[in-house]
């Protein structure tokens, strides 16, 4: 029933955006039948103030020890724009396997909700009647999907009998979408004080999936505040260092040490002051390489920040290309690139007596979103994207294709192509691998072609692996892709960190269009096995030999010189079509006038050598 809702979804998805790429929510678990409800992995824990998450280290969903409710919303480092600190909560518009919440209705409902664990607010004393509020940062859109006027966000506070009253809510539209984070303090009045208060953030939207996003960050719920209490003792990085080379994030040791110095580059990480005073800031650059456990080089030892930020202010922070020298000899490298910040970040202070000493309270550790890491990969890959999809992208036509441009520095044996398809419920779904060195729809660049299915991912990011039947070289630029089979849309992970938008391409009429409708990018890479071109013995019998068979295109007929051993032909989907072979003087006639219109590939065999051959046979 759920992959039924999850298609009729998908379906009214495609009605609208038919004939481009588009983008659409990610799940937020791996969907199975068996599959036990978030709400019920977790025990209903009571929490004592302070409350506080910036979700900086929360991975997919927000900490089960803070929310009791919360696998409908997914964490994400790419999706907030100018956040407060790493990692934003979103609000998205369709449930935890990401299917609408009612396919068939057409009116606005509650949709995704992020409840916390019961707090005790009954140990209070009279003096902090007043002095309880909930602070936090919200942003519509981001990296994502603009929220209609008529959808909203809210938050709720429960009454001790149980009930839920709406005490915030803002509405969606264009004015709001400024790329800036608004701060919210609302005080918790006396009448929610008890030993299970909760506290509930709501969004409102289409049911059957309008996929709009709201953003959430840095929560923060206390007593001894007031109204204007909306700076905070804490200076925080907001997102992940950038890659040391580009414009990829990872790429095969051959071709990076061809030509290093073309793809190394500085790297830099963005910076927040969330206090209304200037600060002090030292930052720290390191780079490790994990595989070896050693240190490669500091690229900045305790630089000042200068000037010193100021009051709620954002900086960028920049470091200087790698200059030490790798080990060109290493199978591969994984380069730790490590930014952390001095600032004076601490526990939260919850009391100071002046001469004696100073109190801390361990929930609020200030210091969690001062450092940020990334990993640029030499392996055996090229990559744009850094592993972690924030969205899906694709279309949804039978006989579309989708194309993403790559470099290939220098000749080398592709061996995979490597894609990340994140949803569960497209399994099996058949797809047509591609490999082109030009989108001109000549037969002849089409360097690889073969039918596959989509094979489930056991995680939302993984990448599977779709092995080339016969490895092919390739140079210079190339595009990987693939045709689907199927009306339904069919996505890829995207990744919303880095932007290589033009780099992807689309076919839906017969014609290749650069993408202008989404930014990021695609978990879909090449990769060069060092196994399996270690162990690879090149022939004369590929694509390059030359193989005299005519006409190209084709009404039918075609003719091909010398002698045949043996002959398959598959049509576009890998399956066995029909021909007819008769002998003739000089060689053969091969008769496909049997078949449909479409691209053909022949398997010829001659003199122990295997040869393909793609064909077009027309009206």
């Amino acid at each position: 029933m759920r992959k039924s809702v999850w298609i009729i979804g998908l379906l009214l998805l495609c009605t609208i955006v038919k004939g481009q790429i588009v983008e659409r929510p990610l799940p937020n678990t791996m969907w199975s039948l068996n599959s036990v409800p978030y709400s019920a992995q977790q025990s209903q824990a009571t929490l004592s103030l302070p409350f506080w998450d910036d979700f900086s280290t929360a991975s997919i969903v927000p900490s089960s020890n803070l929310w009791l409710s919360g696998n409908q919303v997914r964490i994400s480092n790419g999706t907030g724009v100018n956040a407060p600190t790493i990692n934003v909560a979103i609000f998205d518009g369709v449930d935890a396997n990401g299917a609408p919440y009612n396919a068939s209705s057409l009116i606005n409902g509650k949709t995704d909700s992020l409840v916390s664990h019961p707090i005790n607010l009954a140990t209070l004393e009279a003096s902090q009647a007043d002095s309880v509020y909930l602070s936090f940062f919200w942003q519509v859109t981001g990296n994502g999907e603009l929220p209609d006027e008529e959808d909203s966000l809210s938050l709720e506070f429960k009454t001790p009998d149980g009930t839920w009253r709406s005490v915030w809510s803002t509405t969606g539209g264009i004015n709001l979408e400024t790329g800036e984070f608004f701060q919210e303090n609302i005080k918790v009045n006396s009448e929610y004080f008890s030993d299970t208060f909760q506290f509930k953030f709501q969004s409102y939207s289409r049911l059957s999936g309008a996929f709009d996003t709201w953003l959430l960050d840095y929560v923060y719920l206390n007593d001894s505040r007031y109204e204007a209490d909306t700076a905070y003792l804490d200076r925080a990085l907001t997102r992940k260092p950038s890659f040391l080379t580009a414009p990829y994030s990872a790429m095969p040791t051959e071709q990076f040490f061809a030509n290093p110095s073309r793809y190394l580059q500085e790297t830099n990480v963005g910076f927040y002051n969330l206090n209304s005073s200037f600060q002090p800031i030292q930052f720290t650059t390191t780079v490790r390489e994990l595989i070896a456990n050693e240190q490669i080089e500091v690229l900045n030892d305790d630089r000042v920040a200068n000037p010193l930020p100021g009051a709620f202010e954002r900086r960028t922070f920049t470091s200087p290309a790698l200059s030490a020298n790798l080990n060109a000899l290493a199978d591969s490298l994984w380069l730790e690139t490590s930014y952390v910040i001095r600032s004076g970040d601490n526990y939260f202070i919850e009391r100071i007596n002046p001469g004696v000493d100073t109190t801390f309270n361990t929930n609020i550790d200030y210091r969690l979103n001062d450092t940020v890491k990334v990993i640029t990969v030499i392996d055996d890959y090229l990559a744009y994207d850094d592993g972690e999809p924030d969205f899906a992208a694709g279309i949804n036509q039978r006989g579309g294709k989708l194309a993403y441009a790559y470099y290939v520095e220098g000749r080398a044996l592709l061996t995979h192509i490597d894609i990340n398809f994140p949803f569960v419920q497209q399994a099996g779904e058949p797809i047509e691998l591609y490999v082109w060195n030009n989108l001109n729809n000549d037969p002849e660049s089409i360097l690889y072609q073969n039918s596959y299915s989509v094979l489930r991912p056991s995680s939302i990011g993984e990448l599977r692996a779709y092995a080339l039947e016969t490895p092919i070289f390739v140079q210079d630029t190339i595009y990987i892709g693939f045709e689907q089979g199927t009306n339904e849309f069919l996505a890829v992970g995207l990744d919303k960190n880095i932007d290589s938008g033009d780099k992807m391409y689309y076919n839906v009429s017969g014609q290749w269009q650069e993408n202008e409708f989404v930014t990021g990018s695609f978990l879909m890479r090449p990769r060069f096995d060092k196994e399996t071109a270690a162990n690879f013995e090149e022939t004369d019998s590929g694509e390059a030999r030359d193989i005299k068979l005519y006409p190209n295109p084709t009404e039918g007929i075609l003719f091909f010189e010398g002698e045949l051993e043996n002959l398959s032909v598959f049509d576009n989907w890998g399956k066995v079509a029909n021909y007819e072979l008769s002998k003739v003087a000089n060689g053969y006639t091969i008769d496909l006038s049997f078949n449909k219109k479409g691209i053909y590939l022949l398997r010829l065999s001659q003199g122990g050598n295997v040869s393909f051959k793609r064909i077009i046979l027309k009206e």
